[in-house]
């Protein structure tokens, strides 16, 4: 009995790794830059970076960001921080894309 139980456990769990495949990477693109203050022009620490209201970061100490998973087609990018005016941008990624992304905000 312990085997049978045991046996099914182990198809319960292949199960679960059947869900639908993830597309290869190279199916994604990759945004990245960093993000600065308006008024001082230096790097904006805790800055939100932020893909269709889907994939989000949040910028580094030295104000660096990266959105990996991007996919391919239109997108939105919406950045903001605390005090500061939120930016919009807009592109279109195709497979594999690495888009360089530099903004500047302002209070």
């Amino acid at each position: 009995m312990k085997a049978l139980r045991a046996g099914c456990a182990l198809v319960v769990l292949a199960l679960i790794g059947c869900g639908p495949p993830v597309p290869p990477e190279q199916n994604y693109a990759t945004l990245f830059g960093v993000v600065y203050d308006g008024s001082t022009g230096q790097p904006l620490a805790g800055a939100t970076v932020t893909v269709d209201s889907v994939l989000t970061a949040t910028t580094a100490a030295d104000g660096s960001f990266s959105v990996p998973n991007v996919p391919i087609g239109p997108f939105t990018v919406v950045e903001g921080a605390n005090g500061f005016q939120p930016h919009q941008d807009q592109g279109t990624a195709g497979a594999g894309d690495h888009f360089l992304l530099n903004v500047t905000l302002y209070r």
